[in-house]
């Protein structure tokens, strides 16, 4: 495996841990969350591959936090604001993956 595929392996990784710690949060959690999933998940849709969605993690300035930032509740921590964030990512990939030819 080379490294470049050893750093989409560990960030999809990343991503998947994320979705399956918020799909864990109760109902009324992720519904205080879906509008900012719903903003992320728009910005997202453009993402055309895996490569894009990584460069678009990576971004400096944190481009997808500031998307999710005005629809968080005030109360929610920094560490749970990275997990909504990821888990969005998690999913944008999984709709790719499933669009693609032969899938």
């Amino acid at each position: 495996m080379s490294k470049n595929d050893r750093f989409r392996h560990a960030v999809r990784g990343v991503w998947e841990n994320s979705h399956a710690v918020y799909t864990e949060w109760s109902d009324e959690q992720r519904a205080a969350l879906q509008p900012a999933v719903d903003a992320l998940l728009a910005w997202l849709a453009d993402a055309a591959s895996e490569g894009d969605l990584i460069a678009r993690y990576w971004e400096v300035g944190d481009p997808p936090g500031q998307i999710l930032k005005p629809h968080l509740p005030a109360d929610l921590d920094a560490a749970d604001a990275l997990t909504v964030q990821e888990a969005c990512f998690w999913r944008r990939i999984n709709e790719l993956e499933a669009e693609a030819p032969g899938a």
